[in-house]
């Protein structure tokens, strides 16, 4: 049968050349009418007449593959006839022919309109149900956009206007005179303050804290320079002055530990240094000594030794060379005997032409809570409204706060014993004593039932501490919804982040943070599921004001995976086992040599080299009195966050995870007879989930039904 249909295929071509060889004018009018788009419209109708020939039913079941075909071919044709021949008959008419020419008309232009239906019809035909929506969203986006610079247009106009006329009024006004102690100066600023209280923005109805600062001040002195009608953005942000919930003292806690550094044994340290590296023809100055509550930190300036061929050649006798470093770093092991300590670190000196190593005080002090809290750097990031957290004490005895809004996620691994555990308890606290539950909400994970369950009850939680590893898949799921619904929501106020949106919001949206006591478990467990779901959070959640704080005690590769390293680049480092574990957590060494008990290498935009720092310690008592306080005290009704499993949810297909189904059609597409096994294999899911992502490859004609 094929042999006969091939002879008589064979056939019909001859017949065919035969025609146009014996007839030029033939030959020359078929050539001129479609010109290159013959290539286009021959390879369609094969495909067709083979089909029907075939596998009539194809035609039928993949209508929409048919269509789209057509339009790819009128696309061509059309793309053709905007570009001539140098020579030859083509030159007179287009690429395309003489129907293209036709069909683009004389104007590129018009022509790309016309083509442009047939091209957005093909993705439509292709795949009706994702083309629509990313269409429909485009308009939607694009409406948005005129209509947000309109009014911004507007407002412009209608500034300059009246800036003008007030401008203009002031060369006639008796006020604007030497003599008069009056303001005319801020008249613009005046006016359109006047309006904007008058008016209001669009929802609000009501004035600005700005505008409330101004009326309460009263009016500028003349001269003033910095009085303008430019908006000024208030220091402390709206939540925290719309907040009717009350913040725990500061007396909840602990006081500072006073800590006192005897300078004799220093000295004597710095000497044995000196003395070791001497011994072993190495010069070294100790320039510098910072005190932290468990480091010492000796600065050492390399120093002189004459070079090897100096005086020869005519050179100068006394030509020197600084030491070499690693000369410094080869002597390790005698600096540990000198120093009776196995815990020596090298680490440069930031901005400073030293080489710092880092020795373990004699004198060890704790970092209590107040203390980071009372500092300069905490208070500072709370007063700009972020998320402060007190993280320690470096190895110079300066505070560390880190702001999580700004990090905007954080990864903590350790070995047991290290001091995770307490990193986290302080974490938690930094945010409790300085975040009132309407403007900070928290979800706690806690497999080991013994860490964050504590916790329990206070209003910052959104759910109970989750303690069963099959229910944080769908919390994570559900925290993605509420992800998705925020960028809807700051999508249609126009705010580009969640601080955007709550300065224009009447209702604004709290700070959203997943705490994960042991990562471990749940990738044991949940495997590549719970990966992508942290990972699609990491990327996205910072703008819509949702943060990530994981911990494990297993750093391992299929624990930190290297996905979740790149979308969390702020690292926390506890006393681990190996190098490779401080490998896969910090990409460098130095983990297995921290002390443990709190001692920490910290990794972050700002610090890009591991910086040391000796973490805070919370009491058990202290955390116990947090949770009193918060339990006691009975604010107003808090806004409903749900989570739960909505399968109608418009982010996914059918209830499932878009990147899982697209995943999915590019196996379809290499493998149209695709079955469930395969699908559970690959994608690493159970068989019900399979199954339907089956149904949906099905539907949009990208399998053949065995």
């Amino acid at each position: 049968m094929i042999v006969l249909d091939l002879s008589v295929f064979l056939s019909v071509v001859g017949v065919g050349v035969l025609a146009l060889w014996l007839y030029p004018d033939l030959r020359e009018r078929a050539y001129t009418a479609l010109g290159y788009g013959w290539i286009p419209v021959v390879v369609w109708a094969s495909a067709f007449v083979v089909a029907l020939r075939y596998r009539p039913r194809w035609l039928l079941r993949y209508w929409n593959a048919w269509l789209a075909g057509v339009c790819a071919v009128v696309i061509a044709v059309g793309v053709l006839a905007f570009f001539d021949a140098e020579y030859g008959s083509l030159a007179f008419v287009s690429l395309g022919g003489r129907w293209g020419q036709q069909a683009v008309g004389e104007s590129q232009l018009l022509g790309m309109l016309r083509i442009l239906p047939f091209a957005l019809a093909v993705p439509v035909l292709l795949f009706p149900r994702r083309a629509s929506r990313a269409y429909w969203l485009g308009l939607a986006y694009t409406g948005k956009g005129l209509w947000i610079a309109l009014a911004s247009a507007a407002r412009a106009i209608a500034y300059v206007a009246v800036a003008l006329a007030q401008g203009i009024q002031r060369l006639f006004d008796k006020e604007t005179r030497p003599g008069w102690v009056g303001s005319a100066a801020n008249a613009p600023g005046r006016m359109i303050a006047a309006l904007t209280r008058s008016s209001g923005k669009p929802g609000r109805g009501k004035t600005t804290p700005v505008e409330e600062a101004s009326e309460d001040i009263g009016e500028a002195p003349t001269n003033c320079p910095q009085v303008a009608a430019a908006p000024v953005e208030p220091a402390v942000p709206l939540l925290s002055k719309s907040s009717k919930w009350r913040l725990p003292s500061m007396d909840l806690l602990g006081p500072a530990e006073i800590r006192s550094t005897d300078e004799k044994p220093l000295k004597q340290m710095a000497q044995n240094i000196e003395n070791a590296l001497a011994d072993h023809g190495v010069s070294v100055e100790v320039a510098d000594i910072k005190a932290g509550p468990r480091i010492v930190r000796f600065g050492l300036l390399p120093g002189w030794v004459q070079k090897r061929n100096a005086g020869k050649d005519g050179t100068d006798p006394g030509e020197r060379s600084r030491v070499r470093v690693h000369s410094i770093l080869a002597r390790e092991k005698d600096l540990s005997l000198a120093m009776s300590t196995p815990n020596l670190r090298f680490e440069p000196v930031p901005g400073e032409a030293l080489l710092g190593l880092e020795v373990p005080t004699p004198t060890p002090s704790k970092v209590t809570m107040r203390e980071v809290m009372e500092s300069p750097e905490f208070r500072k990031i709370a007063a700009k409204g972020g998320l402060p957290i007190a993280l320690g004490a470096d190895a110079g005895g300066d505070s560390v706060a880190l702001d999580l809004a700004g990090l905007p996620h954080m990864m903590i691994a350790g070995a047991t014993g290290s001091g995770k555990s307490v990193c986290i308890n302080s974490i938690v606290a930094s945010m409790m004593l300085t975040m009132p539950p309407d403007q900070l909400r928290m979800l706690m994970v806690d497999p080991k039932q013994v860490e964050l369950t504590p916790f329990n009850g206070i209003p910052h939680l959104v759910l109970p501490v989750i303690t069963d590893v099959d229910d944080v898949s769908p919390m994570l799921r559900g925290l993605i919804r509420e992800m998705t619904r925020r960028y809807k929501a700051m999508a249609d106020m126009g705010a580009r982040n969640i601080s955007g949106y709550n300065s224009k919001a009447k209702d604004p949206m709290p700070f959203l943070v997943l705490i994960v006591d042991e990562l471990a478990d749940l990738m044991l467990v949940g495997g590549f599921e719970i990966e992508q779901s942290l990972v699609r959070l990491a990327q996205l959640g910072r703008a819509a004001g949702i943060h990530l704080v994981l911990a494990t005690q297993r750093p391992s590769v299929k624990v930190v995976t290297g996905l979740l390293k790149a979308n969390i680049p702020t690292r926390v480092a506890f006393a681990v086992a190996s190098q490779v574990d401080a490998r896969v957590i910090l990409d460098s060494v130095g983990a297995e040599k921290l002390l443990g008990k709190g001692d920490m290498l910290l990794v972050s935009n700002d610090t890009p080299k591991p910086r040391r720092v000796q973490g805070t310690l919370v009491l058990d008592d202290e955390v116990e009195k947090l949770v009193d306080y918060w339990l006691e005290q009975k604010g107003p009704p808090l806004p409903e966050i749900n989570l739960e499993d909505d399968e109608e949810d418009g982010d996914s297909t059918y209830g499932l995870d878009e990147n899982m189904v697209d995943r999915a059609r590019e196996l379809a597409l290499r493998n149209p007879h695709l079955s469930s096994s395969v699908l559970e294999r690959r994608l690493k899911i159970g068989g019900s989930k399979a199954d339907q992502i089956l149904e949906v490859l099905e539907d949009e004609g990208l399998l053949i039904p065995g």
